[in-house]
């Protein structure tokens, strides 16, 4: 995303990107990385991410952007915040997602995650608020027009989650804490908004759980944990 796109977006939000104090790479793939350095340099922000993630990049070579190097075993504080991150399985140098802590509340954000493990699950457990991907339907992918060795790497192990292995992961995270939950990372070309937001009415019907869908043609609403 550009500067200037997520300016015009933070302006729906009434938010000022001012108000930034810094910025968090999951991984060096384009689409998570590529306005990174633009938005860290107008707004003199510093930009945390792997040792890995920052020798695969481009931000090797950056000179006037602040880069602080995490573990992807470790906690941090960003201000009042704690992030733990965790490494997951992706076709990526050193990914890791992230749990995002303020007291006693927990936000998970996981997408861009090929296949659960032991450790995802127990890392994004207990979260009062959970981001996660759906990226593609097994069928759709199957069908639709990206060649054979795209289609291959998505279904891989270090690719996207399905459908059905996001309602999966996410029936064993269900707790009394969790409230809310955001299918995300949804494939243009091999997923669909309606089937996420099948799997999630299915799985979600009966319990005091919100759930909505992060859209990639419009914000989603300020939601207060």
């Amino acid at each position: 995303m550009s500067v200037r796109r997520l300016e015009q977006r933070a302006s729906e939000l009434d938010f000022s990107p001012t108000n930034l104090s810094s910025v968090l790479v999951t991984h060096e793939h384009s689409d998570h990385i590529g306005g990174v350095a633009a938005l860290a340099r107008r707004y003199r922000i510093p930009v945390y991410m792997t040792h890995g993630t920052q020798t695969a990049s481009s931000f090797r070579d950056e000179r006037d952007v602040e880069i602080r190097e995490i573990s992807a075993h470790e906690p941090f504080p960003v201000g009042a915040l704690t992030l733990r991150p965790a490494p997951v399985p992706h076709d990526a140098k050193e990914p890791c997602q992230f749990v995002v802590e303020h007291d006693e509340v927990r936000m998970g954000l996981l997408t861009d995650v090929g296949s659960e493990t032991l450790h995802i699950e127990q890392h994004f457990a207990d979260c009062d608020a959970l981001i996660l991907e759906f990226n593609h339907d097994i069928k759709m992918l199957s069908d639709c027009r990206y060649p054979d060795s795209v289609k291959q790497r998505i279904a891989g192990s270090h690719g996207h989650f399905n459908n059905q292995q996001a309602q999966n992961l996410l029936g064993k995270l269900l707790s009394r804490r969790l409230r809310y939950v955001f299918g995300a990372h949804i494939s243009q070309h091999a997923n669909s908004y309606h089937l996420v937001q099948k799997k999630l009415q299915d799985l979600l019907r009966g319990t005091d759980i919100k759930w909505d869908i992060a859209y990639q043609n419009c914000v989603t609403p300020w939601v207060t944990i």
